[in-house]
């Protein structure tokens, strides 16, 4: 299998994790365990850094291949987990209410 089969064939894998649910939602738990919207610099402490910088290095990776693999991806990702959080904290106003009316 040449280079470019092979990338084609991990896009269609990837593709195909994307269009469930549950491998988005997988997928944005690796990227924010990643933290690849955070500074990797630890003050004072080189080896956290490079490991916080190692831990970004793979979650750039896998945000290339899925922006790759589908453009709209992580934007989708994004507004789902978004929507589960506005989700859970009008769950726990709704419960506050109950419990102080």
């Amino acid at each position: 299998m040449n280079e470019k089969q092979l990338k084609k064939r991990n896009a269609c894998g990837l593709q195909a994790v994307l269009k469930t649910v549950q491998g988005r939602r997988l997928l944005w738990r690796i990227l924010q365990a990643a933290q690849i919207r955070q500074h990797g610099f630890v003050p004072g402490d080189p080896c956290a850094t490079a490991f916080h910088c190692g831990q970004q290095s793979i979650g750039l990776f896998l945000l290339a291949e899925i922006e790759e693999a589908v453009p709209s991806a992580y934007a989708q990702m994004r507004g789902e987990y978004l929507s589960q959080v506005q989700s859970e904290q009008n769950e726990i106003n709704r419960l506050s209410e109950e419990i102080n009316p």
